[in-house]
């Protein structure tokens, strides 16, 4: 690994470590917020659902824009559109405009993921995706850890405002990092000659087949195994935002944990992802995607089973640790496995699309406990989110693996993506600040 290479890739971590800490510090928050704005579970879960819903929107067309007009301004663009938005926080001054400020966010932050995970895919070798996309999650692991314990520390002490104030500056500091540490890994040129090759040899449809066939030009040739691989990503992130806000309200006044408590038991789980990333994120790179996956996805059910089942501080934080593992385990996977089979020219609109499919999650999730939350006790909720994560880790065992895309190419010119791919790595000299 290039120097260069090294410094983006810590730089980026770095930021992700900045941002994860300055949003997790305020999550725990919210309720508390809401409860003193006169709201409840209901209003939580739709001000959860509009930041999703206009982060669903708009996520496949920021994956475009990084894919034409690079990944650095679409990193930068939303991490100044976090510290402003937590300005709003801090300034807002009821519910409605609480709403309506992550609702604006959502818009605006959407391309943050999958630009990210683009400029990680851009650096990476080929063997070892999954490891670096690895290590650049565990940067905003640290976050999980850092913010939530520090938060309720800070609300416990000084009350919201305070914490609010922390937070704003630590996401400015992730702004002035990323702008000193963070260049454009993505070479529209090469990446746009490549397409361009592939496009005039035949691998891709003309433009006058029409809008349907220039769109499946853009996804994956294996199809099916990226239905299969959405869905994971959707179910995953429903079921945690389902049972999302219940979960907090169940802390404080049903197992009347104060903040730090709540923040102590997040940052147990950010412990535990972000060993994992660091420390079992190379191994479907070793093991293949599928089985890891799959392991990610039993472990990660074990803290919806813990609060269904435990009432005991500890024994709740033990299955917050193996949940942990297991989404260090299945992420990474999931994210390598799309970019196996995706086209160079369009990864980071790919991931885009995989942030929305997630976001439809997000905004479901918390819409449906929003209808069910007079009706259903908290445990109930907390076994459909069980029953949600096996009957998915279920449905992946029809996911058939992942082929590499450049082993796809056929035809004279077929190496043109490997090859663009190769001057992309070559950051000593390619990759400008």
């Amino acid at each position: 690994m290039r120097m260069n290479s090294r410094k983006t890739i810590i730089g980026l971590s770095t930021c992700m470590a900045l941002q994860m800490t300055s949003f997790v510090m305020i999550l725990p928050l919210f309720a508390r917020r809401f409860s003193e704005l006169g709201a409840g579970v209901e209003v939580l879960g739709i001000s959860a659902m509009a930041y999703a819903l206009t982060s669903t929107l708009a996520a496949p067309f920021m994956g475009a824009l990084a894919d034409r007009f690079g990944r650095r301004p679409l990193v930068l663009v939303s991490l100044a559109v976090y510290a402003a938005a937590f300005c709003g926080y801090l300034l807002a001054q009821s519910a409605a405009a609480f709403i309506v400020i992550r609702g604006m966010a959502g818009v605006f932050t959407a391309g943050l993921i999958p630009a990210v995970t683009g400029l990680a895919a851009d650096l990476a070798p080929s063997d070892r995706q999954a490891q670096w996309i690895g290590f650049m999650n565990a940067g905003g692991s640290i976050g999980w850890i850092a913010g939530p314990i520090a938060g309720g520390m800070i609300y416990d002490r000084w009350g919201y405002s305070a914490a609010l104030i922390v937070s704003i500056i630590m996401a400015i500091i992730s702004l002035l990092v990323a702008l000193l540490y963070v260049p454009e890994s993505h070479l529209a040129s090469a990446v746009s000659l490549a397409g361009a090759e592939r496009r005039a040899t035949g691998s891709q449809p003309q433009k006058t087949n029409g809008f349907l066939l220039n769109l499946r030009s853009t996804l994956p040739n294996s199809l099916s195994s990226y239905i299969v691989l959405l869905f994971i990503f959707f179910a995953v992130l429903f079921a945690w935002t389902f049972i999302e806000p219940r979960f907090m309200f169940y802390a404080y006044n049903d197992l009347g944990w104060s903040s730090s408590m709540l923040g102590l038991m997040m940052s147990t789980y950010g412990v535990a992802l972000m060993f994992g990333e660091l420390a079992l994120g190379q191994l479907s790179d070793r093991l293949g995607r599928k089985p890891v996956i799959l392991m990610g996805l039993v472990l990660f059910s074990a803290q919806f089973i813990g609060l269904a089942f435990f009432r005991n501080y500890i024994l709740i934080a033990a299955a917050f640790v193996i949940a942990g593992l297991g989404n260090a385990l299945y992420d990474p996977a999931l994210s390598a496995s799309i970019l196996d089979i995706s086209p160079e020219e369009h990864r980071t609109r790919i991931l885009g699309i995989k942030s929305m499919v997630g976001s439809s999650g997000s905004i479901l999730g918390p819409a449906l406990v929003a209808l069910l939350n007079s009706s259903m006790d908290a445990r109930s909720i907390f076994l459909i989110a069980v029953g949600v994560v096996l009957l998915t880790t279920l449905i992946g065992l029809t996911y058939q693996g992942s082929e590499r895309y450049s082993k796809k190419e056929s035809g004279p010119d077929a190496g043109t993506g490997k090859k663009a791919s190769s001057r992309l790595l070559k950051v000593g000299t390619d990759i400008r600040p």
